[in-house]
């Protein structure tokens, strides 16, 4: 959601800044500063930033806002940017995540391609896009083209996609934009969480045996509703492919539900 304020400048609407580790993919592990977006184009089943959906969820979340005279966080992309590099000064690696509910909503396109996004490029930050799969990001790729990767210690600089590609489960896999996969490069990430759904394993198969995508693919389970052990069953029956499992590792050292970590 983008708005002109009183000097012509546009401003985006935030749910939050916060400093954690990073909980997925590839920065699993690393401090990273997320940037959370309001606004998202989906609505799946088993959600779990649903404040990013309406102001009247937002507001569950954070209930003190109700007192605000706006509950969002309105900021610039200078601001984001000075707000973000006063945190991460004294980090061995710049990291940020952009992420939400959906960051690259149709409306933040053009915020996010010729303002946001390329203040962290051009400062040599390692930018991960956490998105949905229901975005075309051809001009993402055209703009940004792929990260550089240090072979010693992996650490990125520039643009990674990391697309949240959404299962029959979910209930959200019309909307996805299955042209994306000849847009990934080996850098980029197509996470799924996967379920005991017959329909989830169709899917996953047509995505590894039949999109031709060069992008890694990681595998997350739907807590309480997958077989666990079928996941690495899967990846050990497919040694050919680039698939991973993976778990969300910050709700391991916080409690699930806790938000900005």
């Amino acid at each position: 959601m983008i708005r002109v304020n009183n000097n012509g400048i546009n401003e985006i609407a935030l749910i939050n800044i916060f400093e954690s580790i990073n909980g997925e993919g590839y920065a699993a592990g690393k401090p990273t500063v997320f940037i959370r977006t309001f606004g998202c184009n989906l609505r799946c089943v088993f959600c779990d930033t649903k404040e990013c959906w309406s102001k009247e969820n937002m507001l569950k979340v954070y209930p003190e806002r109700k007192d605000w005279e706006d509950p969002f966080r309105w900021m610039t992309a200078n601001q984001i940017f000075a707000t973000v590099d006063l945190i991460e000064k004294n980090y061995n690696h710049k990291s940020i995540c952009l992420t939400g509910g959906e960051p690259l909503i149709e409306e933040n396109k053009e915020f996010m391609l010729n303002e946001l996004i390329p203040l962290f490029v051009n400062a040599g930050y390692d930018v991960g896009i956490e998105t949905d799969g229901g975005i075309d990001y051809t001009d993402y790729k055209n703009k940004f083209g792929n990260p550089t990767v240090n072979p010693a210690n992996g650490d990125r600089t520039g643009v990674t996609i990391i697309a949240d590609y959404k299962l029959p489960h979910s209930k959200m896999t019309k909307q996805m934009i299955k042209s994306n996969f000849n847009l990934y490069s080996e850098y980029d990430l197509v996470k799924m969480v996967i379920s005991d759904d017959e329909e989830d394993w169709k899917e996953l198969d047509w995505i590894v045996n039949e999109s031709g995508t060069k992008a890694n693919i990681y595998l997350s389970p739907c807590f309480g509703e997958v077989t666990m052990h079928k996941i690495p069953d899967y990846i050990l029956a497919h040694p050919d492919k680039n698939i991973k499992a993976q778990l969300q590792i910050h709700k391991f050292f916080w409690e699930p539900t806790k938000k900005d970590v």
